[in-house]
């Protein structure tokens, strides 16, 4: 891992937050050449953050460099979380979290059903990890609570660490990456974009980015992709994490943060979530196809396919015809650890979980 350009803006960060060295950066920025000439027009562009990592990749390994630092600067030893069954949150955690000695405790709730959700689920059998089902999101917080209570009592030095990483501490993994990409566009590794695509899950990746660019001086449009229903991430969260984050920043001497959220260029598309998270839509699905078979990039249902709907319909509008944009692919390229887990594994999990496995795949 290069040094992070976060910590070379930032300096006093590497006295008290210095990342863990997991990430693979810069990762590759790439000219979908193939897509272009099958939608008929040119500079689409992709940001490779699928490959953070060679082990498992995505988005949440650059939240987590920084979130697990924290936690082994503050002595813990229990990782608290929480995520729905298939999230791909709680097995970079667990998987990441182990490497350096820490434990993983999580509240898993249920989403629809399917390959991608079984092999994520087979990954906390395969790493050890401690799931705590709950009937439904609502139910989250308490069991949270009660988990780090119990943890707590037990001496066992537990930190919760928010669904998807996105607390300002995690986002800080995003605003280094804003500025890693707006170093590439300078270096000529890609045009300046004129919008920037991203899903938005838990609102940490499209927050840090937003502030990352403006920080750098780099001028595209964050367009942050709804893929969760708005009473669990209302339309106001990812530019609340942003200013939460400029401040945390702010506090380790880099008072630009403060200036640069004021300016910062951040969208919402509301209108891809179709029948709810994790639910495939139909444009999502045609996305996932032109993708693989265009491009030989492979969307996972529930964020990419979603965000790469949304990429097209910008890539097809005449207003941006003549523009380059791109999409942040953000699930990992390589496939979750449980993916070819001996067919009884799950037996190691919570009761609850087994209804999981046995069923027909879906993507």
């Amino acid at each position: 891992m290069i040094r992070s350009p976060l910590i070379d803006l930032c300096p006093r960060l590497d006295r008290s937050l210095r990342p863990l060295p997991i990430v693979s950066a810069p990762t590759p920025v790439e000219r979908l050449d193939g897509l272009s000439s099958a939608i008929g027009r040119s500079d689409l562009w992709a940001k490779r953050d699928d490959r953070t990592a060679p082990e498992y990749g995505g988005n949440k390994v650059r939240k987590l460099a920084f979130l697990l630092a924290h936690a082994i600067d503050r002595d813990r030893r229990w990782i608290v979380t929480a995520g729905m069954a298939g999230s791909s949150h709680l097995v970079a955690t667990a998987l990441y979290a182990s490497r350096v000695g820490l434990r993983v405790a999580a509240a898993v709730c249920p989403q629809p059903a399917g390959a991608a959700v079984r092999a994520n689920l087979g990954s906390h059998a395969v790493l050890g990890t401690e799931l705590h089902p709950v009937g439904r999101r609502s139910e989250i917080p308490a069991a949270l609570a009660r988990v780090f209570a119990v943890k707590a009592l037990f001496g066992q030095r537990p930190t919760v660490v928010l669904p998807g990483g996105s607390s300002p501490t995690g986002t800080l993994g995003y605003v280094d990456a804003g500025i890693e990409f707006a170093r590439q566009v300078a270096e000529g590794s890609c045009p300046e974009p004129a919008a920037v695509v991203v899903p938005f899950g838990s609102g940490g990746t499209a927050a840090g980015l937003a502030l990352g660019f403006a920080l750098a001086g780099l001028r595209s449009e964050v367009i942050a992709v709804r893929t969760v229903e708005r009473r669990w991430a209302p339309s106001a969260l990812p530019r609340a994490i942003a200013v939460a984050t400029a401040a945390l920043l702010a506090r380790h001497g880099l008072a630009a943060a403060l200036r640069a959220v004021a300016c910062a260029r951040l969208r919402l598309d509301e209108g891809r979530l179709g029948a709810g998270y994790g639910v495939p839509t139909p444009a999502a699905d045609a996305a996932e196809t032109l993708f693989r078979e265009a491009s030989g990039v492979r969307l996972d249902p529930t964020y990419s396919a979603k965000a790469a709907a949304a990429f097209l319909d910008l890539a097809r509008a005449p207003e941006l015809r003549d523009r380059p944009i791109l999409i942040w692919l953000t699930a990992s390229e390589a496939p979750p650890p449980g993916m070819h887990a001996p067919e009884a594994m799950h037996l190691g999990l919570p009761p609850e979980l087994h209804g999981y496995f046995g069923r027909p795949d879906r993507p």
